[in-house]
């Protein structure tokens, strides 16, 4: 019974653990904006409260006792509840929005930081509590964390899937406080069954007598060996949220996808931690080398399609990953007196992984190098006797040199000699593989030598796979993503590409430099916009959300104003310089650049100045959802002049946004109208894009004749689909077509070649 009642506690807090972070993370949204570095900061903030929880089970059990420091882990607990429901405020002066890092750790502090510190503590105490009891199974209560991802798995699935769309975020919070209530009273029914199950042989003797008996008969730990469980926390932590950038921003920019390294990262615990093994760490140990070498190979070739295996390929080889240092940890796991500590390292290096890949790496690199980089350090983390193994020797015999032979070719080293970095590079990986060959043929070889020699390949495959393209102009990064300018091969155009998605261009002939093209042509939806604004006798400012190239600049007259809103200053430095991009010099109006998160911005402007709003802001391939809401649109109103037009751009492959635009226009008493435009391409001789546009106005009359033009077709909303609000948003109602994972991941078979392929087959 006891063990049931701290499985059921320790699972009960994990779930509430993870729930709490997307729930907030959903809070801050409309009060700091959809910037990724609020996620960044928030997500450091949970990292360093999960240390913090760990620290304090630590230290309090070793000065304590765990019977009086179960009397004090009850009030700490029931103090927490002062700060619930949970609720975030919004900072009150402008000083705030420009750097909001401060105030946003201070929030979180004070409005969260409690219950979730409190929380945070379960794993390793409850543990320890359980080790005091006389179950037979005290001895080793590691078993329990397997309850506790088990938890964290289900909370990952439940939120996005079923509460988010269900329950608006101000009953979340009820609910949440609710859960804590409950949790309280499991921890302290934990508490109590500790209390009447302690073992008698400690009962005999006092606190005292019992530490000093432990701190005498239990084995100290060596630094080496908390290194050790650093690393091997640091490699899947970092893994994690490397693979996530990179699937949602190289491979498919597709909503929730970061649920799935998430899941799979809490889920191996479950099995590594399991009493029952039902995969060994030694049979992961054995496949580490195939998943090495698929990833390798996958990053050095830029294989990117179909996008359907390839990503469920990245999830498998990061599983076995994670199952391999998951499982060095959990075999590696000390008697249960060293328990909090344990896991008290364990936290550190999950803490070091995500701090280098949230704040660290966008500073240190120009694009998405901590995937492949983890490749490397995973070689070095992994214990030597792995390259002592027979069957993991025969693996690396048989593929390394014919890897090495591949990479060589494909990049055309057998035939290029005249550039020194070729030959460094082809001589090293020969020379590398030639060697590692025969080392691993030798079976006495130090496995130490092995080891670095494929580190030595592992190093060269991450410079390869990173190298600049041929066709590349610029490659930056921020908070906000990764912007890269490539010209085409014939010096044609320029374009603006994040991950594998462009994000407009322009043509370098002269004459045609002021062309608006892409998704924004003349003859497109917005250029249909502005030629009905132009039959107006009088012109007001316009503002865009969203800079991208600056093409809309474009569409400004002599004495003008366009103000651009936009958050990411990497995207001005490039929409601003000439090297790249000049719609922005060429403007003939007044084009003002404003930085910040557009909405937040926005509400700063004067109210009824402008004549057209435009919603072109993108996280990944769709606009962020705190740009959506009723709450926003209602902003936009109040900024725009009796005779305005509110014009979202909203062409995405994975998400249909019109049904909840169309419903929110019809609460707010609003028409739209819609175009998913095809051009014919062969009419044009400048690039151009599919798009698709959706315009609101107060009435049609504002609209003029695009009212009653066939190309633009006036939705009736659906009533199944409810309003999104700032409490409320259901982004699983968007997908196109059902929600069904094979149909989904079938429909990504007929994907393009990407940008840079279909560059190499032109040249």
């Amino acid at each position: 019974m006891s063990y049931f009642l701290f499985a059921v506690t320790l699972l009960l807090s994990s779930t509430l653990l993870f729930l709490v972070q997307p729930m907030v993370g959903k809070m801050l949204l409309p009060v700091l904006g959809g910037s990724p570095a609020v996620w960044n900061t928030s997500m450091v903030f949970f990292q360093a409260m999960l240390l913090l929880g760990y620290l304090y089970a630590h230290a309090s059990t070793r000065w304590l006792g765990s019977k009086r420091q179960s009397f004090l882990h009850i009030f700490v607990m029931i103090g927490a509840l002062i700060v619930l429901p949970i609720s975030v405020g919004s900072p009150q002066d402008q000083a705030t929005l420009s750097s909001p890092a401060g105030w946003l750790l201070i929030t979180l502090l004070l409005s969260v930081g409690w219950p979730f510190f409190v929380i945070s503590t379960s794993a390793p105490l409850l543990q320890t509590w359980f080790s005091k009891t006389n179950h037979p199974h005290a001895a080793d209560p590691y078993h329990l964390y397997a309850a506790s991802n088990a938890g964290s798995v289900l909370a990952l699935l439940t939120y996005p899937f079923f509460v988010e769309p269900h329950v608006g975020l101000l009953n979340q919070t009820k609910l949440w406080a609710v859960g804590y209530l409950v949790f309280i009273v499991f921890v302290t029914l934990c508490a109590v069954m500790m209390r009447r199950t302690w073992k008698s042989e400690d009962a005999t003797a006092s606190a005292n007598e019992a530490a000093h008996q432990q701190a005498q008969t239990h084995t100290p730990l060596q630094w080496s060996r908390r290194a050790r469980w650093v690393l091997w926390g640091f490699v899947p932590s970092s893994m994690m949220l490397g693979l996530t950038t990179f699937i949602t921003t190289d491979i498919a920019p597709i909503p929730l996808l970061w649920i799935a390294p998430l899941a799979l990262y809490m889920g191996t615990f479950i099995l590594v931690f399991a009493r029952r093994k039902i995969l060994p760490l030694h049979w992961m140990l054995r496949i580490f080398p195939v998943a090495l070498l698929t990833l390798g190979a996958m990053f050095i070739f830029d294989i990117t399609s179909p996008l359907g295996t390839v990503t469920i390929l990245h999830f498998v080889i990061f599983f076995i990953i994670s199952m391999v240092f998951h499982g060095l940890l959990a075999e590696d796991r000390p008697e249960a007196y060293h328990l909090t500590e344990f896991f008290l390292w364990m936290s550190v290096g999950g803490v070091v992984g995500g701090s280098f890949n949230a704040l660290l790496a966008p500073l240190l690199f120009d694009r998405l190098l901590e995937y492949p980089l983890i490749i490397l350090i995973s070689v070095l983390s992994l214990p030597t006797r792995t390259f002592a193994d027979r069957y993991v020797r025969f693996i690396l015999v048989a593929a390394l040199p014919a890897l090495a032979v591949f990479v060589a070719a494909e990049n055309g080293y057998f035939q290029t000699w005249d550039n020194l970095e070729v030959i460094l590079f082809y001589s090293i990986t020969i020379t590398s593989a030639v060697a590692l060959f025969a080392f691993l043929s030798y079976e006495k070889t130090d496995p130490r030598i092995i080891q670095g020699l494929l580190a030595i390949l592992a190093t060269v495959g991450v410079w390869t796979a990173n190298k600049p393209s041929s066709f590349e102009l610029f490659a930056g990064r921020s908070f906000y993503g990764v912007h890269t300018v490539l010209q085409e091969y014939d010096k044609s155009y320029n374009y603006l590409i994040n991950g594998k998605t462009t994000h407009g261009a322009q043509s370098l002939d002269p004459e045609f430099r002021r062309v608006p093209i892409s998704y924004y042509h003349l003859e497109g939806p917005l250029g249909q916009v502005f030629e009905q604004l132009s039959k107006r006798s009088e012109r007001a400012p316009i503002a865009a959300v969203g800079l991208g190239t600056g093409v809309v600049a474009a569409y400004t007259l002599p004495d003008q104003v366009m103000d651009f809103y936009e958050i990411d200053p990497g995207i001005v430095e490039v929409a601003k310089n000439p090297d790249y991009f000049t719609y922005l010099q060429d403007c003939l109006g007044t084009c003002n650049v404003i930085l910040g998160d557009g909405r937040l911005q926005l509400d700063q402007a004067p109210d009824h100045h402008y004549e057209l709003i435009i919603l072109d802001a993108y996280s990944s391939t769709a606009i962020p959802i705190h740009l959506m809401t009723r709450e926003a649109v209602e902003i936009y109103l109040k900024k725009l002049d009796k005779n305005g037009i509110l014009a979202f751009h909203i062409s995405n492959t994975y998400l249909d946004l019109e049904p909840a635009l169309t419903r929110l226009a019809d609460e707010l008493g609003l028409v739209a109208f819609n175009q998913d435009h095809y051009p014919d391409e062969t009419n044009y001789t400048l690039d151009i894009n599919t798009s698709s546009w959706l315009i609101m106005a107060r009435d049609k009359k504002t609209l003029g004749e695009l009212a009653f033009d066939p190309r633009w077709e006036e939705y009736l909303p659906d009533p199944d689909v409810a309003v999104w609000t700032d409490d409320y948003s259901n982004i699983l109602q968007a997908y196109r077509g059902s929600f069904d994972i094979f149909s989904w991941l079938s429909s990504w078979r007929n994907s393009d070649i990407t940008f840079e392929q279909s560059f190499d087959d032109q040249e």
